[in-house]
């Protein structure tokens, strides 16, 4: 009887034994997979419709090209709503590892400590791009996301200034293609009688008037931070904009905000916006609309444009490995197959100019000609200045453009307030 009593109580220690020893594998082989598990790079964008898609489609690529990173991307749904996304977790940090934002933001985002530069792994990693890569990034593109000479910000959505024209409404009153600003008002003569205008912007004419103050010697605040504002020249585009508008030859849009609501209309023989509106337009715009895209003309002799459109960005708080995949999704984006096929997705211009030349891209132009505007403006394109505070100055100009338009507030007492409050955002910042 004793006999059987031990023997039960050393088959119980074994069946505990081996409980304990199934519980440790289950629990090593858990461990082992959760260190080989791909790490995760989060990711806020603010694209939707189809350019989400696009953008779905490369990153599923990318995650598929390798097993040690797995980017998650998700759509905020508006420049507005990604900004503040951001802000609000650089306040509680539950920042993501990276996101898009325009370059413009760099500034402000260093001065409150929420980036990291790609730097590290850009330019001196086991990654690193090569010196044949690096130069085939468009020098100015590069430049933009350039700020206290750290690389805060690499381009992937850049869109250029360029000019619809409407063929039909040009054909049917002997309009010529303009080569000047000035040939704007000479087409309006021949649109006499008709509710019709030569020339439609955007509701806010801020990036018409930068190229146009830069055309002419005054950019609107040089990378010393000497303010242009109310400089004569720059007075002077004002006027020629408030001028138009006075007399007919220009409309600014309405509610909609952008230029092509009036010009898919039939309002407007020519527009000038965003080269981004090229894929809207062949969506939106009806069969009978002969439309096409040239340079902008120019003005003082000269034909610039601010550059514009989207950067990806690197956020504090990620890890070595973090910082690590986000670099090689962004070098990943930047590849010649991978930049050409975005660019032929989305409307955006190619960020380098490898992409701009691959056989991919050039046959899509062929089939595509009103994609040649937009990247012929490529060189054309200027960075604007990064500063802290730019959004409250950005805030500032969109009001004093408001002030024009709306209250027919003088171009000179509208850009002269916006100089003053412009210098004291910038020595609020110092």
């Amino acid at each position: 009887m004793e006999i059987m009593k031990k023997n039960r109580v050393w088959g119980l220690l074994a069946l505990f034994s081996l409980l304990l020893l199934l519980t440790a594998c289950r629990q090593g082989a858990a461990q082992q997979s959760d260190s080989t598990a791909p790490v995760k790079i989060t990711y806020w964008h603010r694209m939707t419709g189809t350019y989400a898609k696009s953008l779905d489609k490369l990153i599923n690529q990318f995650n598929a090209s390798q097993k040690k990173y797995r980017v998650v991307a998700t759509s905020q749904g508006s420049y507005n709503t990604l900004q503040q996304k951001i802000m609000a977790a650089g306040k509680s940090n539950t920042l993501p590892t990276m996101a898009q934002t325009p370059y413009t933001n760099i500034g402000d985002y260093v001065q409150q400590k929420l980036l990291l530069p790609f730097d590290a792994e850009m330019l001196n990693g086991t990654n690193k791009l090569s010196s044949t890569e690096l130069n085939a990034i468009y020098p100015n593109f590069l430049a933009a996301g350039r700020y206290d000479d750290r690389y805060y910000a690499l381009p992937f959505s850049v869109s250029t200034v360029i000019l619809f024209y409407n063929q039909k409404l040009m054909t049917k009153y002997h309009i010529a293609m303009p080569k000047t600003w000035a040939d704007f008002a000479t087409a309006q003569t021949k649109l006499q009688g008709t509710k019709i205008h030569a020339l439609a912007l955007d509701r806010s004419y801020d990036v018409v008037l930068e190229g146009l103050a830069y055309d002419a010697g005054s950019q609107l605040i040089t990378p010393n931070l000497k303010l242009n504002l109310n400089a004569s020249k720059t007075l002077n585009a004002v006027q020629q904009i408030l001028s138009f508008q006075k007399d007919g030859v220009l409309q600014t849009a309405a509610e909609d905000q952008y230029f092509n609501v009036p010009f898919v209309n039939g309002q407007a023989v020519f527009g000038i916006g965003s080269s981004a509106t090229i894929p809207v337009l062949t969506q939106q715009a009806p069969k009978s609309l002969q439309w096409g895209t040239a340079l902008v003309p120019t003005y003082a002799g000269q034909r610039n444009n601010p550059l514009n459109g989207n950067y990806n960005v690197l956020f504090r708080g990620a890890s070595k490995q973090q910082q690590a995949g986000a670099w090689a999704f962004q070098k990943f984006l930047l590849a010649t197959p991978n930049a050409a096929q975005w660019a032929i997705d989305s409307g955006y211009v190619p960020v380098t100019k490898a992409a701009a030349n691959s056989a991919t891209f050039k046959k899509y132009l062929k089939a595509n000609p009103t994609y040649q505007a937009a990247l012929s403006a490529t060189p054309q394109g200027f960075v604007s200045t990064v500063f802290t505070g730019y959004n409250d100055y950005r805030t500032a100009l969109m009001n004093a453009v408001d002030a024009t338009l709306a209250k027919h507030t003088s171009g000179k007492s509208a850009f002269d307030a916006l100089q003053k409050q412009t210098q004291t955002i910038l020595k609020q910042a110092d």
